[in-house]
């Protein structure tokens, strides 16, 4: 295990490989480094996987919610790192709340980044759970009340589900994500402190067309949480973007994009 200490937190990562062609993997909200281990077989003998556990996960720590994570923090970070790791060009891939994390990186450093791959990717078209998250005054402690306070917010749900009007995956998603006390302190610290990170969706598509980097985006057929009909708009302005549906749903995207690179790898 390393960590990039930095005046904002401690950033842990492993380090697998030696090679030169370094890649960066963020993973998903909730989840920890662990989420790539299906990719770590992927590696080939010239890469360098850096495998994260974003700020308020795993073993990173944030130092106050009440400094933001800013794109100009995260550029300061990501500075650190490749001067500690002595590398300039990179990969980028994401899942989820790791995919906007590649977006924000792109855009900062559009001439660094040899490719992307984002699977399920957020910051695109925004959901309802991050909205919820940053809006202004007594809606935003409506929602911390509601971190901090569940159980009427799950007894609504049921009640729109009984009703037809909530999908049963939506419904275990949140719960799944909101289980227990600390998850929900995670939920509502982790917004909150991300919530500066937007990516310039029309800045980023610009220097990828620009640059022709090459990117590939995977969706899961199943997903109800990032679906491909979301991301079409995005899709349509890059005319050289790679575009894959699995038949999978948002929690097991990871491992089954690391399936189809094996097999495509394989032949």
């Amino acid at each position: 295990m390393e960590f990039l200490e930095t005046n904002f937190g401690h950033l842990a990562y492993k380090k697998h490989g030696s090679g030169e062609n370094i890649h960066l993997l963020f993973h998903g909200f909730g989840q920890n480094m662990k989420a790539y281990d299906s990719f770590l077989p992927l590696k080939q003998e010239n890469d360098c996987y850096l495998v994260f556990d974003m700020f308020y996960h795993g073993q990173s720590s944030w130092k106050s919610v009440k400094q933001k994570l800013t794109k100009e923090i995260w550029r300061e970070i990501m500075v650190l790192l490749m001067e500690k790791e002595k590398f300039e060009k990179f990969h980028l891939v994401g899942y989820s709340m790791g995919g906007k994390f590649c977006l924000i990186t792109y855009e900062l450093f559009p001439n660094f980044v040899k490719s992307l791959l984002l699977m399920a990717p957020d910051g695109i078209k925004t959901g309802f759970w991050y909205n919820m998250a940053t809006f202004p005054g007594i809606l935003n402690r409506l929602f911390r009340h509601v971190v901090f306070h569940p159980e009427r917010f799950f007894r609504t749900m049921d009640f729109f589900h009984r009703l037809g009007l909530l999908q049963s995956s939506l419904i275990k998603f949140v719960k799944s994500q909101m289980g227990t006390r600390t998850m929900r302190a995670q939920v509502y610290f982790t917004w909150n402190v991300f919530k500066p990170l937007r990516p310039d969706l029309g800045q980023i598509i610009k220097m990828i067309r620009m640059n022709h980097t090459p990117i590939s985006l995977f969706t899961g057929e199943y997903d109800k949480m990032v679906t491909t009909e979301n991301l079409s708009r995005f899709n349509s302005k890059i005319p050289h973007i790679s575009l894959y549906v699995l038949k999978s749903g948002h929690n097991n995207l990871v491992d089954e994009t690391a399936n189809f690179l094996a097999s495509k790898t394989s032949r």
